[in-house]
């Protein structure tokens, strides 16, 4: 059942992705650049962007004895630079007001450091909680 689910959380995610581009580019033939339209594409480029950088830096198809925080900074470092085009691109806020992207930068860093450090609490636990399991069956292997 659990995997059922998540398949089809993936299908609805990708007929809502193909569907808000079809709608974005019949938005664009018939009302032109609109706020909405162009805030929209920028998003799902942005999404885009960072799904491409999540493949580089978090799979082995470009690098596969990395560390992990190596990883991490990487992906950082590329990632705000590939959301600030977004922004720019998209005009989520004033390209002149330097209050709104120094906002944004440090929205970016506490967020990502609040992700990072919830993903390492959760490897630790899940870690250790998979290595007790491992000692537990090769005791009861031993016996």
């Amino acid at each position: 059942m659990r995997e059922y689910l998540k398949k089809a959380g993936i299908r609805a995610c990708v007929y809502f992705t193909i569907a808000m581009l079809f709608w974005c580019v019949a938005g664009l033939m018939f009302a032109g650049p609109v706020e909405g339209v162009v805030i929209t594409l920028s998003l799902l480029l942005a999404m885009g962007l960072l799904t491409l950088l999540q493949t580089l830096w978090f799979t082995p198809l470009v690098a596969r004895r990395m560390h992990y925080p190596v990883r991490i900074a990487g992906f950082c470092l590329t990632g705000l630079p590939a959301l600030a085009l977004c922004a720019a691109v998209g005009s989520w806020f004033p390209l002149d007001n330097a209050g709104a992207w120094a906002s944004f930068v440090v929205i970016y860093l506490v967020a990502t450091a609040l992700l990072t450090i919830g993903y390492a609490l959760y490897y630790r636990r899940t870690v250790g909680s998979l290595d007790a399991a491992l000692a537990r069956y090769r005791e009861s292997r031993k016996g």
